[in-house]
């Protein structure tokens, strides 16, 4: 194995081996040879432990294993070379995590060990570089998944490792840039998918691109390690809503591409972002180089952050400095731009939320939550107040660690993200919520959120924060519309910026020029008289929105829309039912301010309206607009 796929947690010390055979197709039945040359010697008076799935980096699960009946699917077994069957302990709760009896000989460094996996379910999720390891442990030790960091690593005595793929074709997914401008070209991902929504093991046939039905000219290029490519030198003739059709002619399978909204000038253009997920760096599974490559190449991203954990024992310093070194690898100003960013999250249930933390620049430190360092906001807030930073309030209303709103930095908490993984922390299941999450820490949540957390609540109070939502993946694939949990998909982040560079994106996020979707690519404007999203009108500056307000609206779904709501201070004020691909109206609120606004409260001193658009598709994937404020 070369040192670039070798998965960080795993010794120097420990031979990486391979299995036999080297891959398995995500969701896929087979049988596996797991091979193990172990590091040092165990001893009679240890056991070993087999960690197929669970714990930190090794999140794909395998079905059904088993070692009780060989006769049934998913028997697993450990055997050395020497012909020695090693008697089964039993297993973890979780059923990754085997525990197994060392011989009254023991067994010697470098000494071959094999595992049989026979007949089971493989991963659903694709995953490069899966690993599985022995560990020697004492028999009387606990149980349960290994942590791979600080002293646990030394119990690491064996190391295999094979390629989850992709599984066969099952439909295609065609990602096109969102705005465009008429006579210019522009390029086409061509994603083919197996029923899970990985890129699939084969890649598409030959390629047909259709325009309102007429075939026009492309050029194929492949993407290098990937069986996704891409069309180029695709001419939109004229301003308007384009969808382009691509069918692949081998399997039959058409797609449609997202909305391309196609202006002669603009003085911005709509750009796709995912900032939030987690690598071998802190917990999750697959490399720095795998989560950018990733997100960059097969599906479409225009802009992207790091978001590994802070804590001392997951990301010690020198694992802060790779983040730092594959953040300058892979920004590419006009093309992926790359922000350097951490997760501040310590989860001591107190109310503080998880954050996450965005660098403009460079190399800059980690300001660590651990109770030694920076272990409130407040203190956070007190770190970065000479950094060039910005403050995500991420799953602001999850039950493990929800965030209470008390305390704020508004020159750097710009934005919330209002959906992930976890689910959507808008508001309450009872007011409508349908992306509400797993109520895994909170069995009395029938939401599985806490409403201490809802953005609605944080608004409320006075936050003056846009919408943004992303993935929060821990399991390499931080940008696409595989699905956890309850079936929901991770999010994506839009952005109105002047240019694909991190001084624009910037600014369009501090400007809260931004919205969140539930990972399609739904285009949204909202304004406000003419003010986007993300701004704050002084009604001393504009006394003629006192008595009345104009707000426009224009939705371009990816599926018919079902609703559009525009939600004044956390109540729908008007509600527009499409039952169409595009959506576009005028509303005016008639009602004076001086009867709907708001009392100040803790984070606002004045008397506050706002306003925000909520986007529904008949798929039941979602937008949130970015609000927009009003006050004296």
């Amino acid at each position: 194995m070369s040192d670039s796929v070798r998965p960080l947690r795993i010794p120097r010390r420990v031979r990486l081996c391979a299995a036999d055979p080297p891959f398995a197709k995500a969701d896929g039945k087979g049988s596996w040879t797991l091979a193990f040359v172990l590091a040092r010697d165990v001893p009679a008076d240890q056991g070993l432990r087999l960690c197929v799935h669970g714990g930190r980096n090794m999140k794909l699960a395998w079905s059904g294993l088993q070692t009780e009946d060989r006769a049934r699917d998913g028997y697993l077994s450990l055997r050395t070379k020497a012909g020695d069957v090693l008697a089964s302990n039993g297993r973890d709760e979780g059923g990754g995590l085997f525990s197994f009896a060392v011989p009254p000989r023991g067994l010697r460094q470098g000494e071959n060990t094999v595992v049989e996996i026979r007949n089971t379910v493989a991963p659903r999720l694709s995953h490069p570089g899966k690993f599985f390891l022995l560990m020697a442990a004492s028999p009387d030790d606990e149980l349960k998944p290994p942590t791979l960091c600080g002293e646990a690593l030394e119990g690491i005595v064996g190391a295999c490792v094979m390629d989850v793929v992709g599984g066969d074709p099952a439909t295609l997914r065609i990602l096109a840039p969102s705005t465009a401008i008429p006579g210019r070209e522009v390029s086409l991902l061509i994603r083919p998918e197996d029923k899970n929504r990985n890129v699939a093991f084969s890649p598409p046939g030959e390629l047909i691109v259709r325009l309102n039905g007429r075939t026009i000219p492309a050029r194929r290029t492949p993407v290098e390690g990937s069986n996704c490519c891409r069309l180029d030198g695709i001419i939109l003739p004229d301003e308007g809503v384009f969808r382009l059709e691509v069918e692949d002619t081998a399997t039959g399978f058409k797609a449609i591409t997202n909305p391309i909204s196609c202006v002669k000038s603009s003085e911005t253009t709509l750009l796709w972002g995912s900032m939030h997920g987690h690598t071998e760096i802190s917990d999750g599974s697959g490399s720095l180089d795998r989560y950018f490559t990733q997100m960059r190449d097969e599906c479409a991203i225009d802009f992207a952050a790091t978001g590994d954990h802070d804590k001392a024992d997951e990301t010690p310093e020198e694992l802060w400095k790779m983040s730092q070194q594959a953040v300058v690898k892979y920004n590419e100003p006009g093309r992926f731009t790359v922000f350097l960013g951490y997760e501040w999250a310590r989860w001591r249930r107190r109310g503080d939320g998880d954050k996450n933390i965005y660098y403009l620049h460079d190399r800059r430190p980690m300001f660590r939550s651990d109770d030694d360092a920076f272990p409130t906001p407040p203190d956070l807030y007190e770190a970065l107040k000479d950094e060039a930073a910005l403050i995500m309030p991420h799953h602001p209303a999850h039950p493990g660690n929800h965030c209470d709103w008390k305390d704020h930095d508004p020159e750097k908490e710009r934005f919330v993200e209002i959906h992930s993984l976890w689910g959507c922390s808008e508001r309450s299941i009872e007011d409508g919520n349908i992306h509400p999450g797993d109520p895994v820490d909170n069995p009395k949540a029938a939401s599985g959120m806490n409403p201490v957390g809802y953005a609605q609540r944080g608004l409320e109070m006075g936050w003056r924060v846009g919408f943004t939502a992303n993935s929060d993946d821990h399991a390499g694939h931080p940008a696409d519309l595989t699905t956890r949990g309850r079936g929901q998909t991770g999010g994506l982040t839009a952005v109105y910026a002047e240019s694909n560079t991190r001084e624009a994106i910037w600014d369009a996020l501090m400007s809260r020029r931004c919205y969140g979707t539930t990972g399609e690519r739904i285009i949204v404007d909202f304004r406000l008289d003419d003010c986007p999203m993300g701004s704050e009108i002084r009604v001393s500056e504009r006394p003629d929105l006192a008595p009345k307000r104009r707000l426009s609206i224009c939705v371009h779904g990816t599926a018919r829309i079902a609703t559009v709501e525009i939600v004044r201070n956390n109540r729908d004020v008007h509600v527009v039912k499409p039952g169409a691909l595009d959506c576009e109206f005028e509303w005016t609120d008639a009602e004076p301010l001086s009867e709907v606004n708001l009392p100040p409260n803790v984070h606002s001193p004045v008397p506050f309206t706002f306003y925000y658009l909520r986007v529904t598709q008949e798929d039941r994937h979602m937008a949130w607009s970015s609000p927009i404020w009003i006050s004296k």
